[in-house]
């Protein structure tokens, strides 16, 4: 069905800088995409009214008040339970936008520390929204203060990604890109394109669970959140899971990730020969070239903060160096065959 809108021309404008920016497709993606999230706000608190809490297991509402990030990020999540992975498709490539795996560790963790509260499968996903989204607005206060104190630079700013800009537009964007949701056929988000968690439609309720994966994860100590250690985002066996995860899980990631290690090393080492080398490549999935640079640029932040990659800065001028795991993974990478994935159109 075909709806016509007149926008304001303020509105328009501000349509069209986000687009330009490489932030969106078209306007038509960023309408669309609004109009998805107010359906889905307005039926969760519709239907979540008529559904038997008993039946599903989970809070009967969602849950109001202060959180209590030292609750929701705790580490004793022994016994939480496990979910299968659903038929519900999900992309094998993480978006340009989802630039960091930190907020995916608040993400699992808060999702364990729910199911554990609850002693149930799934909990409601706007409680994971909602309590995710507030948890990692506090710990990036706490870890901005820090990277300015330790003078972190573009590139190894540990509290990027974290819902810290004006409120309700920082963390809308954290919840649907880090945590998820979840369409007719589909399933977005980074939570759900790296199989760390599953969200499903019960009796009208849309729901999440944790699988086995995103258990893992969540399970590993970090050192911004459980010791207050902001020399570094993730410890070394946390990137050792996620290196063997996405060449094992994440086809189409790793596929990206050899690409890109592959043309660094090969000496297309700047942002700009980068895209070059994206364009040609992926220019059938990502046509336009602030897609095709969103996505070079999300992925490198990934790899930066798994440190496979490293930027050197002359003035302007920033250049990307492999480090030694990052070597290590393109040949490992190279030996599986993960980079023969062929990455469908996004979304």
């Amino acid at each position: 069905m075909r709806y016509v809108l007149d926008v304001p021309t303020t509105l328009a404008d501000e349509i069209n800088r986000l687009v330009a920016a490489g932030k969106y497709k078209t306007p038509q993606d960023f309408m669309l995409l609004g109009i998805q999230n107010q359906v889905y706000l307005e039926t969760q608190s519709i239907e979540s009214e008529s559904v038997s809490a008993q039946s599903l297991r989970v809070h009967p509402k969602p849950i109001m008040g202060p959180v209590d990030a030292d609750e929701f990020l705790s580490m004793n999540i022994d016994g939480v339970k496990t979910v299968e992975l659903s038929e519900l498709k999900r992309q094998d490539v993480l978006w340009g936008q989802y630039n960091r795996f930190l907020p995916v560790k608040i993400v699992v963790r808060v999702a364990a520390n729910l199911l554990r509260r609850n002693a149930s499968e799934y909990v409601l996903l706007s409680d994971v929204h909602e309590i995710a989204a507030a948890t990692a607005r506090r710990l990036g206060k706490e870890t901005a203060r820090n990277d300015k104190l330790l003078g972190h630079k573009r590139g190894t700013i540990i509290s990027a990604g974290l819902p810290m800009g004006k409120e309700d537009k920082s963390a809308s964007r954290f919840k649907y890109q880090f945590v998820g949701y979840a369409t007719a056929d589909k399933m977005e988000g980074a939570a759900p394109v790296l199989k760390f968690v599953d969200i499903t439609k019960k009796e009208g309720t849309v729901l999440l669970g944790i699988t086995d994966y995103g258990l893992k994860f969540a399970s590993f100590s970090n050192p911004v959140i459980d010791n207050h250690d902001f020399s570094s985002p993730m410890s070394e066996e946390e990137v050792n899971f996620l290196l063997n995860h996405i060449a094992l899980q994440v086809p189409g990631e790793a596929r990206l990730i050899h690409f890109i290690l592959d043309s660094v090393n090969k000496g297309r080492k700047t942002p700009e020969a980068l895209n070059d080398n994206i364009r040609a490549e992926y220019g059938t999935v990502w046509k336009g070239k602030n897609e095709q640079a969103t996505m070079r640029s999300g992925a490198v932040s990934r790899m930066s903060e798994l440190g496979l990659l490293k930027r050197e800065k002359d003035g302007v001028k920033v250049t990307y160096l492999l480090t030694e795991r990052g070597r290590q993974y393109l040949n490992r990478l190279k030996e599986t065959g993960a980079p023969k994935v062929e990455i469908k159109q996004w979304p």
